[in-house]
């Protein structure tokens, strides 16, 4: 029954004006939509109840036929309003299979209540802009910005600056921090658009929505052009076009394509330092390769002279415009080490910054300082001094920084990465994809045992990754509904292979520090068997299920042969010194992850029996981003294109590549792990996908402070 409220409430500490349509969060007004405050008074007349999604849909859409996900995209806006987290809800509380219940404290506003103090975690998250904080209007940043001194950061939290459904990504602020630049993908969308902020308006601009794909923007060096990735279905090119005008006139200027793209890998950011030179970064052979396109002419665009440079292998993360320093990252021993360097050939000045570089990371001013991002916003120098400047809602996927202005905007958010099985035992039914896991935690390392009837895997929660606090390791009975925890790891323990015994009775566990655990999946008791080894591999069951082989590095560098005995429950030394011993000579079907060069053995494989049907630098990309699974008669891979990803299968037997199915699309690279399994026998498969990634932009303003 409705109720006769003040037409002004505080909830918690958010400030709801129901005649203004607005909600003041963290001493800002925003707008509330109508559909928002409808939602929100029938949970306020029903404050401490539980409101059923059906009472919701009968209410808000009384003469419409909507489903269940219009009430779930509607709480989703809802909370964002109120900056309310699902995962620790402080406003609407999710009642499993009933329906939504407030549980905010509900107060008349007093007097006062523009004075009050925000709660920190109830920033807000709204769509556009309204009341950004620019700081004062003299206010300069003074002193050299980020320089190679020791420094600390005053920084100041200012606002999201979009909340939207969907992702925010490929953040580049324009020269003079005018504008900022990103690609946008919402809900139920399969390409990205190109969209623009006037930071000074405080204004967004959709430039690009074609229905292709407008992907990874860079400004010229004088801010007056603007490239990007454009996707079609058979090609990709990187195309300008002239932004030296009102900004509402930029979508109707003319394109020129400065050249051609590989349509079946996702980009890699461009960079734009001089007028004159472009920097881009392909996958060529087993390497991202990095290419400086002379352009003769700003104004004309001609590519005179294209200079590949094989040596700067890795991944190209910034440019310094101020001196031409780089900031890249290439794979080592399972790492990404981050490296600066001051030339593309050569190794003059190469310097190793962080030993395991993860997320994005962008240059300081001078090279002397760098922001990273992923479970959090950082700078660091480059003598290894760190300071958090931010932890985010879930991840940080970009970063961009505005040195004019004292600004860094990221974009932070979580993904729905969901566990399917794909029964193939039956050929009628091969087409049905079946979630096995939830999507309220990331579930991944899927591990499908030699039988078929046992599938584990870990799951853990992405917004606590950074301190990899008690992931959890579950299993399901293949013809159970459901699965069923088998052990929490120790803490800041984070597994990277699972491994079932020949029997699939018990499950190895080796973990990111060398250590691993076995567990019995009836017992249920998780015991370390391998500890104080930073390093093991070529792991493997004994055919019986009651030893395990493995090789484990020595303090002083050798590798050694292992065994531990299930029986005795004990580890004996094989051999002092495995370094002669070749394991190239066992069957690829012998392998398993944990075994030296077992990818690219699966690669090598794949490319001598799939090239007149697979291009080789697409299937070298693919099978990064999930790692094969082996079967008696056969190999299962995934096969990204573009952003589509399908599911493959090359039978050994009758030396045929088949595709399975189609998978969905991959659109952005989160950083996640994800995993193909299969029996023995081929007929179960478990697999990942990414079904939903939520990232908003996130505002800081900061000032150095040199010690």
């Amino acid at each position: 029954m409705q109720q006769n409220r003040p037409k002004k409430l505080l909830i918690n500490d958010v400030e709801l004006d129901v005649v203004g349509l607005r909600v003041k969060v963290a001493e800002q007004w925003r707008t509330i939509e109508v559909k928002q405050l409808a939602l929100l008074q029938l949970l306020l007349d029903n404050e401490g109840k539980t409101v059923s999604r059906d009472t919701i849909i009968t209410t808000l859409w009384p003469d419409i036929i909507v489903s269940d996900n219009s009430v779930s995209q509607l709480v989703v806006q809802l909370r964002k309003t109120l900056g309310d987290d699902k995962s620790r809800p402080q406003f609407i509380k999710t009642v499993p299979r009933v329906g939504y219940q407030l549980i905010a404290a509900v107060n008349d506003v007093p007097d006062i209540a523009s004075k009050l103090i925000r709660a920190q975690e109830n920033r807000p998250i709204y769509w556009l802009l309204g009341g950004l904080l620019f700081g004062a209007v003299g206010y300069k940043v003074t002193g050299a910005l980020l320089t190679t001194s020791a420094q600390t950061i005053d920084y100041k939290y200012q606002s999201r600056l979009t909340a939207s459904p969907g992702a925010e990504v490929y953040l580049r602020y324009s020269p003079d921090g005018r504008y900022l630049a990103f690609s946008h993908v919402g809900n139920n969308q399969e390409q990205f658009d190109l969209s623009v902020i006037d930071m000074k308006t405080q204004s967004l601009h959709n430039l690009k929505s074609t229905g292709y794909s407008e992907e990874a923007p860079v400004w010229s060096a004088d801010g007056k052009w603007l490239a990007y990735y454009r996707y079609d279905p058979f090609s990709c090119t990187v195309r300008v076009f002239s932004v030296d005008s009102t900004i509402e006139m930029w979508r109707l200027s003319p394109e020129t394509t400065l050249f051609e793209c590989d349509p079946a890998q996702g980009p890699n950011p461009l960079f734009w330092p001089k007028e004159t030179a472009i920097y881009a970064q392909q996958w060529r052979d087993d390497d991202v390769k990095i290419t400086h396109y002379h352009i003769e002419s700003e104004n004309s665009f001609i590519i005179t002279k294209e200079t590949e440079y094989s040596d700067s292998q890795g991944m190209l993360h910034d440019v310094n415009p101020n001196n031409q320093m780089l900031l890249f990252s290439h794979a080592k021993q399972g790492k990404n080490q981050l490296l600066s360097k001051s030339e593309f050939h050569g190794d003059l000045n190469k310097r190793l910054l962080s030993a395991d570089a993860k997320g994005p990371v962008v240059w300081g001013r001078e090279g002397g300082t760098y922001w990273t991002g992923d479970d959090s916003l950082s700078l660091s120098d480059i003598a290894g001094k760190s300071q958090k400047i931010h932890t985010p809602n879930g991840v940080i996927t970009d970063i961009a920084v505005d040195f004019n202005h004292g600004h860094v905007a990221h974009s932070e958010g979580i993904s729905q990465v969901n566990l399917y099985h794909l029964d193939k035992s039956n050929e009628s039914n091969s087409s049905d994809l079946i979630a096995i896991s939830s999507a309220a935690k990331l579930d991944i390392l899927a591990e499908v045992s030699h039988d078929g009837h046992w599938f584990a895997f870990a799951s853990y929660d992405q917004q606590i990754k950074s301190q990899r606090a008690q992931v959890e390791i579950w299993v399901k009975h293949r013809q159970r509904p459901t699965a069923s925890l088998l052990a929490l790891l120790p803490s800041q323990v984070f597994p990277k292979q699972l491994l079932f015994s020949p029997k699939g009775n018990n499950l190895l566990i080796v973990s990111n520090r060398g250590d691993t655990y076995l567990i019995n999946l009836f017992s249920k008791k998780l015991v370390t068997i391998i500890q104080d080894y930073n390093k093991t591999r070529n792991m493997v069951w004994s055919a019986d299920g009651q030893s395990i082989n493995y090789q484990a590095r020595h303090s002083e560098g050798t590798w050694q042969l292992w065994q531990y005995s299930l029986n005795e429950t004990t580890n004996r030394l094989l051999s002092k010194d495995v370094q002669s011993m070749d394991v190239d000579e066992l069957a690829l079907a012998s392998k398993n992850q944990s075994f030296t060069g077992f990818l690219d053995d699966a690669t090598s494989y794949l490319l001598k029996y799939t090239a007149q049907d697979i291009d080789p630098n697409q299937l070298r990309a693919s099978l990064r981003l999930y790692q094969p699974a082996l079967f008696e008669k056969g190999i299962y891979y995934v096969l990204r294109q573009g952003h589509q990803l399908y599911l493959y299968c090359y039978y050994t037997d009758r030396q045929e590549n088949v595709r399975v199915r189609a998978l969905g699309t991959y659109l952005y690279d989160i950083n996640v792990p994800l995993s193909l399994s299969t029996d023995w026998r081929g007929e179960h498969i478990l697999i990942n996908k990414v079904d939903g990634i939520e990232t908003d932009i996130v505002l800081h303003h900061f000032t150095p402070k040199t010690q």
